[in-house]
C-alpha cells in the first residue's frame, strides 16, 4: 500500500530528517511559520511541490530528446524561463507523453530540424508578438493588425510539439509559391506565420541566436487578397518583419522552411 503524506506526518524521524535537509539547503527559519499562518502562501507552495514531483517523471523524457538533439531541443521549462508564460502540471505531463518518438527525434537531428514546445495556449501572430514585442520590428500597430487580415488573428500555433527546420528547404529560394510547395516531402508541410514567429522568437530567447537575419520565409498564411505572408529579416538592429507579396515572386532571398507532420512516419 502506498505511503501517504498523513502517514509520514506521524513519523517524527522522517519529519526531523526532512527539516534538517531543507535547513542544510538554505531554508530560512521563518518559512515554516509563513506556511502555517498564511493559507495563500501554503497553497502556492503545495502547487509548486506537486509540479516538482510530477516533473520527476517528465524530466527523463525531455532528457532523452536533449541527448539526441542537443541545442535543437527546446523544452517547455526553458521557454517558461525566458517568456512570460506558464505551463500547468497537466500540460507538462501531456507534452511529456506526446514527445515525438526516438525515430522522429533522430530524423529531426539528421535533417537539421528543431523540436520546440508550443505555447501553453493557442496563440495567433498578434499574441506571439505580445509575449515579447521587442523582438518584432513593429512593436504595435502595423498593417496586419487590421481585422480584415484574418491570418494574423486566426492562424494559430498550438500547445503541442513543433518540429520545424532550422534553415531553408534546399533549393527553395528564387522560386514561386507553387514551385516551392513541390519541394516538400510527404511528411512535411509549410508552417503558418504564427508557428514561424513562435519558433524564431523562442529560439532567439532560449538559445540567444537569431535565425534568418537577412532573408525571408514564405509561410502558408495568406493576406486578404491571397498573397503569401512573409516573415524574416531578423537583423540584430531590428526585430522580425512581416509583409506580403505576390505568390509569383522569385526573390533569391525568399525561401521556405518546413514543419514535420507528426502523424506520418519518417
Amino acid at each position: 500500500m502506498a505511503v501517504t503524506v498523513v502517514d509520514l506526518s506521524r513519523g517524527h524521524e522522517f519529519t526531523s530528517k526532512l527539516l534538517r535537509v531543507l535547513a542544510e539547503d538554505g531554508l530560512k527559519d521563518d518559512v515554516l511559520s509563513v506556511l502555517v499562518n498564511n493559507r495563500s502562501a501554503r497553497h502556492e507552495a503545495v502547487e509548486f511541490l506537486n509540479v516538482l514531483a510530477s516533473s520527476s517523471s517528465i524530466a527523463p523524457a525531455f532528457q532523452r530528446a536533449r541527448d539526441i538533439l542537443g541545442e535543437s531541443f527546446i523544452s517547455p521549462q526553458e521557454i517558461a524561463e525566458v517568456h512570460d508564460v506558464n505551463y500547468t502540471r497537466a500540460q507538462l505531463a501531456e507534452l511529456a507523453s506526446t514527445l515525438p518518438d526516438k525515430e522522429v527525434l533522430q530524423w529531426a537531428r539528421d535533417n537539421h530540424f528543431v523540436v520546440v514546445a508550443g505555447p501553453p495556449r493557442e496563440m495567433s501572430l498578434l499574441r506571439v508578438r505580445a509575449v515579447d514585442r521587442k523582438l518584432f520590428r513593429s512593436e504595435s500597430g502595423a498593417w496586419f493588425t487590421q481585422n480584415y487580415e484574418e491570418f494574423a488573428h486566426c492562424d494559430l500555433v498550438g500547445t503541442g510539439w513543433l518540429v520545424i527546420s532550422k534553415g531553408f528547404v534546399p533549393d527553395s529560394t528564387g522560386k514561386t509559391w507553387e514551385e516551392q510547395k513541390d519541394l516538400l516531402a510527404d511528411n512535411e508541410r509549410i508552417p503558418n506565420v504564427a508557428e514561424v514567429a513562435w519558433f524564431l522568437t523562442t529560439y532567439a530567447k532560449v538559445r540567444s541566436t537569431r535565425l534568418f537575419l537577412r532573408t525571408w520565409l514564405r509561410t502558408s498564411s495568406v493576406n486578404v487578397v491571397g498573397e503569401s505572408v512573409h516573415i524574416g529579416y531578423f537583423a540584430h538592429a531590428h526585430g522580425l518583419s512581416i509583409f506580403a507579396q505576390s505568390n509569383y515572386n522569385r526573390s533569391k532571398s525568399l525561401g521556405i522552411i518546413s514543419a514535420r507532420n507528426l502523424e506520418i512516419a519518417p
